[in-house]
Formats: structure tokens, sequence, C-alpha cells
């Protein structure tokens, strides 16, 4: 059974003056256990596929589906609750709290599931340290190199044990070296742990080292 389905999912963005189709009747189904990774031309639907999928926007038409529940009979605080409990982020640009410390920010996800200081501080520690940053606790994000921040992002998306990670050009701001480190990074959460984990990418070589390729072109799947 998949754990992820999209049915003829469309998007359509309006203003005073235009309409952009985003994503035309995109049909899409993720395994348990999948590494997939999405590809196009910028433009193409990507993000708005990987939001939608993630449960941060809704479609203008078609049903999203994920581990058998259907987000349009969820309203907005059951959505909030079941995308904390069972999806992790990873953005392009970390999306770290530059207020924070890094132990903070990855337990930011706990906090809103209402779990206790000690428990959240615990839990934080136990993936820092499986990222490779239990001696940068105290830093700030501003004291870390692009490759850390992105370990933290990373750290944040799975300390809560989402069973989905969705990956939004996770290298996209990291050199080459960095880059392939975040990767494999990535691929031991997927065989190690077991997390379903779907990438936008322009990386074909990236792309090509998982399980599936899915193709975009002015919002249609190609492939």
């Amino acid at each position: 059974m998949a754990l992820i389905t999209l049915d003829k999912i469309s998007k359509l963005y309006r203003t005073k003056e235009i309409e952009t189709l985003a994503l035309d009747n995109v049909n899409l189904t993720v395994d348990p256990g999948e590494f997939v990774s999405v590809m196009g031309p910028s433009g193409c639907g990507k993000s708005t596929l990987l939001n939608i999928m993630g449960l941060l926007d809704r479609p203008t038409e078609g049903t999203v589906t994920i581990d058998g529940s259907k987000a349009s009979a969820l309203g907005d605080r059951e959505l909030a609750r079941f995308r904390n409990e069972n999806l992790g982020f990873i953005f392009q640009s970390f999306h770290l709290i530059e207020s924070l410390s890094v132990l903070d920010n990855v337990e930011v996800p706990l906090i809103y599931r209402g779990i206790g200081a000690r428990q959240r501080h615990e839990m934080a520690k136990e993936v820092l340290d499986k990222v490779g940053l239990s001696n940068r606790l105290k830093h700030h994000p501003s004291q870390l190199s692009g490759g850390q921040c992105q370990r933290v992002a990373i750290a944040r998306a799975v300390v809560g044990n989402p069973k989905i990670i969705l990956a939004d050009e996770p290298t996209g701001n990291l050199d080459s070296k960095i880059g392939a480190e975040i990767m494999n990074l990535l691929h031991r959460l997927n065989t190690d742990d077991g997390r379903t984990i779907v990438m936008v990418t322009h990386n074909e070589l990236q792309a090509a080292d998982t399980d599936r390729v899915v193709r975009f072109f002015d919002g249609r799947r190609t492939e």
C-alpha cells in the first residue's frame, strides 16, 4: 500500500491579472521506504508539488492521501498535528532561527507536541549526535558552516521520528563535497532508519542514486 498518494492533483494560482496552472492533473504514489527524486526545469511545479505533498498547501483539485489519511478530511488544527507527527521538512535555505542555539532549533517541532523540556533535550541531543554535531549544541546558526546548518535542519526534520522526509533542493546552497556528505546522510536515514524521502533536485547525479526519478515539465509529469 502506498504511503503517499496524489490523485488528479491540480493547482491554480489566481491574481487580478493572470491565472497560473502550477500543477495539471498529477498522479503520483510513493511507497514506504522509497527515496524518490523530483526533477524538472525551474517553474515546472516541483516545489508546489512538495508543498501539497507536505500539506503546507491545498490543491485546487484532487486528493492527497498520506498513510491512509485524506488531507481534505482534516481541519486546520488536525492538519497541523498530522503534519508535525508524520512529516519532516528540509529546505535549501535551512530556515533555522538565528536567535536560537543548535539544540533549541532542533527542539522546535517537539515543543508543538507538548513534550517536556528534559525529554526534548535528550531527543534533540540524540539526533544531533547522529548527524555529527554533538559538539555544536550551544552554537548559533551564524557560527556554523552551510553544511553544518543543513545537518541541523536534517536533525530538526527527523527528531520527531516522522515517516516521511520532504527535501527541497537540500544541497542547492552547498559545494559539491559538502553536498555529497549531506546526500550520504539522507541515504543513511533512508536505508538504516527506513525513512521515506521525496527530494526535489536539479542534480542529475544525485537523482540517479535514488530509487526513482519523477520528472515534471509545465506542471505535468513527463515520466
